[in-house]
């Protein structure tokens, strides 16, 4: 705990929950939920009339936070150093929190997050995090939550630019120690006759002799008599059951495939909108029963409400068959298609998963 330091102002957006969001009901401003599961819930209120908190209850192995939106982040500007401090309580002191920081460059790429991770007790509790920021990056995105099942209860998050002079007080103050006395020499082993500090290692050399008889099965291993078990301290990086065995998960390629036949005129129309977020590879193949050629475009939406264009336009003659891959990934998807006449067209989506 860091004591007699004195910070500038919190320059997180809303990083003390004051400001309910106008957009998301129930919900503090500048901050969007992430992860979890349909049995994770969110609760933003107060526990008294000036400490508002975010409870998370999660019951799924997933991570489970909050996240700050695109232009809440943190503008790190030329401060390369920054004091992040969080406000939290859980529910068991064996539960584990997280917070992760994404560098963002000027040019508006991500980089890989930094990850931190901290134990709350059952009684709210101040966590410090210093960390050095490159000089390409232009932005910070704050996201904390729970580790697998949890309920953690988020009151406070700040960060401070830390100026030299600050920085070395700080590292000061978190490091100093009680100096512990060196020892000489040892005589005897006798001497020792309870639990001693050592200053560095003391060698002893010590003869050791051990006999012992082992019985090893080298006997060949099958599948309807043996077994692995691996067990895991936490859910985190391995995920395990309440006994320590290992949760697994098996992947594999998936073939999914729609057809739908529709009837393009002059006017264009648009196909049945697809999720596609859970798929590899998906595309898309179009043929012309028509006399006439027919005309098809791919699009794409983050939300199945706001499209934009996707690809270029395609013709499909008469007889024809078109095929079009879409490039890029948003989460929902469809084929808009027109004709200078009346002409049927057969459209398929084909998909990896």
């Amino acid at each position: 705990m860091v004591k007699n330091l004195k910070w500038s102002v919190n320059v997180l957006d809303n990083g003390d929950f004051s400001k309910s969001s106008t957009t998301q009901p129930n919900f503090p401003e500048a901050w969007l939920q992430i992860g979890g599961s349909h049995e994770t819930s969110w609760k933003f209120g107060y526990q008294s009339l000036d400490k508002p908190v975010l409870e998370i209850n999660n019951f799924s192995t997933n991570r489970a936070g909050i996240i700050q939106t695109q232009l809440a982040s943190l503008e790190v500007g030329k401060n390369e150093e920054w004091l992040f401090n969080l406000c939290l309580k859980s529910s068991s002191d064996e539960m584990q929190a997280y917070l992760r920081i994404y560098p963002i460059m000027s040019k508006g790429d991500v980089s890989r997050p930094w990850e931190f991770f901290f134990r709350p007790r059952v009684e709210p509790e101040q966590f410090k995090q210093v960390i050095s920021v490159r000089s390409d990056v232009w932005r910070l995105r704050l996201e904390t939550g729970v580790l697998g099942p949890g309920h953690l209860s988020i009151y406070q998050l700040s960060a401070y630019p830390l100026s030299p002079n600050r920085m070395k007080r700080y590292v000061q103050a978190k490091h100093a120690k009680k100096e512990i006395p060196q020892i000489s020499h040892i005589q005897t082993i006798g001497e020792i006759i309870k639990p001693i500090q050592l200053a560095m290692p003391i060698p002893l050399k010590i003869p050791v002799t051990v006999q012992a008889n082992v019985n090893a099965d080298v006997r060949n291993l099958t599948s309807s008599r043996d077994r692995v078990q691996i067990c895991g301290s936490s859910q985190v990086p391995l995920a395990t059951t309440s006994c320590g065995r290992a949760q697994v998960e098996i992947f594999g390629h998936g073939f999914q495939e729609s057809l739908e036949d529709v009837t393009a005129t002059q006017t264009m129309s648009a196909t049945t909108t697809r999720d596609v977020s859970a798929l590899t590879r998906f595309s898309f193949a179009v043929y012309n029963f028509g006399k006439l050629p027919a005309y098809i475009q791919a699009e794409f939406s983050p939300d199945g409400v706001h499209w934009a264009v996707e690809s270029e336009q395609r013709e499909v003659g008469p007889e024809k068959l078109a095929v079009l891959s879409p490039v890029g990934f948003l989460r929902y998807t469809r084929l808009s298609y027109g004709a200078g006449g009346l002409t049927t067209l057969r459209i398929w989506v084909q998909a990896q998963s």
